[in-house]
């Protein structure tokens, strides 16, 4: 097996976090809700809106991933709540209304532009590549196919088919154990300080934050090793 190194560690396999790493699902969702929201004609305060939806997109995603709902529940709670003065009672209607955000959703999704790069730059340096991901196995593995991603023929690691969700060491371990590599020379790459950095390192890894847009402080980050895009990975 190939060894590369990151800031003069060795390094024998590499787990990429999808959403808003890999794959730009903050842009898809505000990019569909607006448009969704446009079509219901509540278009009039689009940022109150947005930020809203993202919170309760956390609050109950969370809820899903520590098994206390399921998935098609935790979509429920998330509309009836958003469009609480909505009669959103019955499963069925709640089911469609969010379907009617879900197709904007997903006709706006896409992979970032660093992201394919950066998939096959480390399977180039020869390294064990996976994708390390909270969510449902089919729609992140939808994604990863629907983005193009695929073709680098990565696994896809889903917290739905793993014996916990990150940051819960159990799942980097069980990725690790899937791509035959020791958890200590393996590197996780993603955009959440809990999820996936201090998770990693809780599971005997290296952890490297993908912050994009400046969402942490410096002073939240310190001795963490941060970057701004993919490309700066450089095995």
């Amino acid at each position: 097996m190939t060894t590369a190194t990151r800031l003069g560690r060795p390094v024998t396999g590499v787990l990429f976090d999808l959403d808003d790493t890999l794959f730009d699902h903050r842009g898809a969702v505000d990019r569909g809700l607006r448009a969704w929201l446009s079509g219901l004609g509540l278009d009039g305060i689009l940022e109150e809106h947005v930020e809203r939806w993202f919170a309760l997109e956390t609050f109950h995603h969370e809820r899903f991933q520590r098994g206390e709902i399921s998935h098609v529940d935790q979509r429920r709670a998330r509309i009836r709540a958003f469009l609480h003065g909505w009669d959103l009672a019955d499963d069925a209607v709640a089911d469609d209304t969010f379907a009617g955000y879900l197709a904007c959703y997903r006709a706006a999704w896409s992979a970032f532009a660093d992201a394919a790069a950066a998939l096959e730059q480390a399977l180039a340096a020869g390294l064990r590549v996976g994708i390390l991901t909270n969510g449902e196995q089919s729609i992140q593995e939808t994604k990863v196919r629907r983005t193009g991603l695929a073709t680098y023929d990565v696994p896809v690691f889903a917290s739905s088919s793993l014996p916990a969700a990150k940051p819960d060491p159990r799942a980097f371990r069980t990725a690790c154990a899937d791509l035959g590599v020791d958890p200590g020379g393996v590197v996780m790459v993603g955009d959440s300080l809990r999820h996936d950095v201090e998770g990693a390192r809780a599971a005997g890894m290296s952890g490297v934050l993908i912050d994009r847009t400046g969402r942490y402080r410096d002073d939240e980050v310190q001795g963490v090793d941060r970057i701004r895009s993919l490309a700066e990975l450089g095995w």
